[in-house]
């Protein structure tokens, strides 16, 4: 005796609920449409595999015949629909419900879908802006290729009405029956029509504009206001300003992928822009007026007297944004490279000996001081 436990997958003590579950799942990876186009020997196959795992469902699915099946379960077999009187009936019922509800998309949805209004395609753009045009924005033009609804032939894809008629297989209805033999009979399905490809339609002439696609192709030049403080990976989207829709049917977006390129000078911390400004060892030392070079443009800032290697000067405010149009911004560090000549005149060298007697400033001595356990270390 088969042991249709295993058949179905399920444990002996398995409730009505996963033995139904189980079975649908079983029995929807077999339905008819999965076995178009395969050999001979596998649709067999898959067909015996099938009439099994119904067997084991039939028997399973009623308390009564699972109770005798459990205490007979080494007699007689159980095969077939035998003994269940007016279950069969029942069963085909659920059968249909398993294959043709549930929301499950038939062949005629199918075929209303194909001549339905659908949204036009979206279109994606990728776009590489400067550091400067992320951190102010920029307003900029790009070149697309859009799909138009035919304007001659209002995409019906045919020369002209004239030659558009029903199709004859399927009278127009896109789908044709099939007939299918299986446990229960008989079994009427509805497939899509090979002749029209479900349309219903037959075109004799196609349009000499679209030749029957139903779109014309069309460059576009659109404007794009990127906005401040956009950053790499961010998307913009531009509503209804992509491919035409079907049968009326909205058009499809624009969408922009933004990556900001790589600054040799500006360089981004969070929101913080940092830059490396040298300066002469003369302004770092009495202090004045340079010019540093920002996002907005060329500016004048202060360097304080007596300025270190590696100190700043901070623009508060100056720096990216923290969000698209946001008015916070981070700040703008000015990081101070002193630079010193390499050689200098005979009349400079006077001047910086002259300072050098009269001045007591040496760090050098200053530092060996501070460090004489270094020196006297054993």
């Amino acid at each position: 005796m088969k042991d249709y436990y295993e058949i179905l997958g399920v444990s002996k003590d398995a409730s009505q609920e996963e033995i139904k579950k189980k079975y649908r799942n079983l029995a929807l990876k077999m339905h008819p449409d999965r076995l178009v186009g395969k050999p001979e020997s596998e649709r067999k196959e898959i067909e015996k595999k099938f009439q099994e795992i119904t067997n084991a469902y039939e028997v399973l699915s009623n308390e009564n015949s699972r109770k005798k099946y459990d205490l007979e379960s080494g007699g007689g077999s159980f095969d077939g629909f035998g003994g269940f009187g007016g279950d069969a009936s029942s069963f085909e019922d659920i059968f249909e419900s398993f294959f043709w509800g549930g929301g499950r998309e038939t062949s005629n949805s199918k075929k209303r879908d194909s001549n339905s209004p659908k949204k036009g395609e979206d279109i994606l753009l990728n776009v590489s802006i400067s550091f400067k045009e992320s951190v102010l924005g920029v307003d900029k033009k790009f070149k697309i290729n859009l799909l138009v609804s035919c304007s001659k032939c209002s995409q019906t894809g045919a020369y002209s009405s004239e030659y558009i008629k029903n199709c004859s297989p399927c009278n127009g209805k896109g789908v044709v029956d099939v007939v299918q033999r299986s446990l229960f009979g008989n079994i009427r399905t509805q497939s899509i029509c090979s002749h029209c490809q479900g349309l219903g339609k037959i075109i004799s002439k196609k349009c000499d504009l679209c030749k029957g696609s139903k779109f014309t192709n069309q460059q576009k030049i659109i404007d794009v206001k990127i906005p401040k403080g956009i950053k790499s990976g961010q998307r913009l989207r531009m509503n209804s300003s992509g491919n035409d829709g079907l049968y009326g049917a909205p058009k499809g977006d624009v969408f922009i992928d933004i990556k900001v390129k790589d600054h040799k000078y500006f360089q981004r911390k969070g929101n913080d822009i940092h830059i490396q400004l040298p300066i002469s060892f003369i302004d770092s030392i009495l202090g004045g007026t340079v010019k540093v070079i920002t996002v907005e443009g060329i500016e004048d800032i202060k360097i304080p007297q007596g300025s270190q290697f590696g100190e700043s000067v901070v623009l508060k405010n100056r720096g990216f944004y923290s969000d698209i149009n946001s008015k916070s911004r981070g700040d703008f560090y000015i990081w101070l490279q002193i630079k010193l000549p390499k050689k200098i005149g005979l009349e400079t060298e006077e001047i910086f000996r002259k300072v050098q007697e009269k001045t007591s400033w040496d760090p050098n001595k200053n530092f060996l001081e501070k460090n004489k356990d270094i020196i006297n270390e054993q």
